[in-house]
């Protein structure tokens, strides 16, 4: 009988211990969101809440009004998008600890949507951020998104790396850039500004847009975009750019196997700003709008082939050949104009800042994007 009891005993002990183990090991984490966690605890404190305001009545014709930062070093230097803080009379940073601090805006580039904030930052303050290198990023590599969407607070979301693409237009005169890395990590209005981070921590980009109407497809400007105008608003407050005055597309094979047009290979002018260097050469944009799979194109219009014989086939192509020159330099341009090889000369002068009187072309969107 004494045995039977002891017997009973041990075997409720050992229902009870294997309870206990079950449970730690439901409310145990796996070794891959622990690492989450870890780079959530690391970057949190480097990653800020912006909040601009406006001498306007309307307020988000300038801007959305609320974005988030990177903080990159201890002198209190904050990277966000353009869009964030451009036209802004006050800004407004708050840090992990809700210190709220002003802001001085010291450069930003409607170009690339990068500006650069200033704050005193307090003393102790955790270590900023760490730029990673967007060039060796790959399809499905996992990214996690660090910001304030709404302003509710930090907030954390997962994805992958889900393509690379082109930029979509920004009305600042020129062909877009080429690549701009796409992923799945859920942001929203208040990300603006905020890191893609890498599994190693390293921040590789900078939060930018989302595609309305799409289910988690966010757009976020490689970081080493950013590292290449750092310096020149660091050193000037704005980046020195060559401009001709030009929005444009590349014609593929595609497009010209779809329609019987006079098209070639290059850029296809789709609109010229009023007074720039392409309208005073004459180049002449399209007049013949078409919707093909959704995007608008622009046809009719001069088709760049080379500048100073440098062949432009891409809009990568394009805009390095451009910047390799200086402001006030003479260019010659190889066109196609109706079928007809043409060549154009035009001195090139700087890109117009945001507050220039010079004017931008009205462009076709080539896909309904939104700024956060």
């Amino acid at each position: 009988m004494y045995r039977l009891r002891l017997s009973k005993e041990f075997a409720l002990i050992l229902l009870l211990s294997a309870a206990i183990l079950s449970s730690s090991e439901v409310h145990a984490i796996s070794p891959d969101e622990a690492l989450t966690v870890q780079i959530y605890k690391k970057l949190a404190p480097a990653t800020v809440f912006i909040a601009s305001s406006y001498l306007t009545s309307e307020p988000m014709s300038m801007g959305p009004g609320i974005g988030s930062g990177i903080l990159l070093d201890q002198t209190g230097s904050i990277l966000t998008n353009a869009h964030v803080v451009q036209g802004a009379a006050k800004i407004t940073v708050t840090l992990h600890d809700n210190t709220r601090v002003p802001a001085e805006l010291v450069g930003l580039d409607p170009v690339t949507d990068v500006a650069l904030l200033k704050i005193a930052l307090p003393k102790k303050h955790p270590v900023p951020a760490q730029l990673g290198d967007s060039d060796n990023l790959e399809v499905g590599q996992k990214v996690l998104a660090i910001g304030h969407p709404f302003g509710l607070g930090y907030a954390l979301t997962t994805g992958v790396i889900s393509g690379f693409g082109s930029t979509p237009d920004t009305g600042a005169g020129e062909v877009p850039h080429d690549r701009v890395i796409q992923t799945s990590a859920a942001i929203n209005p208040g990300n603006s500004g905020g890191p893609p981070v890498d599994l190693e921590g390293h921040v590789v980009g900078i939060n930018s847009s989302v595609l309305l109407g799409a289910q988690n497809i966010g757009f976020a400007i490689p970081i080493n975009t950013v590292k290449e105008v750092l310096g020149e608003l660091q050193s000037h407050g704005r980046v020195v750019r060559p401009w001709l005055g030009l929005i444009g597309k590349v014609v593929t094979d595609e497009l010209m196997q779809l329609f019987c047009l006079p098209l070639r290979h290059g850029v296809l002018v789709q609109a010229i700003a009023p007074r720039s260097p392409a309208d005073r050469a004459g180049l002449q944009a399209g007049k013949l709008h078409i919707t093909i799979e959704g995007e608008p194109w622009v046809f009719g219009g001069d088709i760049i082939q080379s500048v100073d014989g440098h062949g432009v086939k891409t809009p990568t192509e394009f805009m390095k050949v451009l910047h390799t020159f200086k402001v006030g330099q003479v260019v010659e341009l190889s066109i196609i104009r109706e079928g007809t090889p043409l060549t154009i000369r035009t001195a090139l002068e700087e890109r117009p800042g945001p507050s220039s009187s010079g004017g931008n072309p009205a462009a076709p969107i080539k896909m309904e994007l939104r700024p956060l």
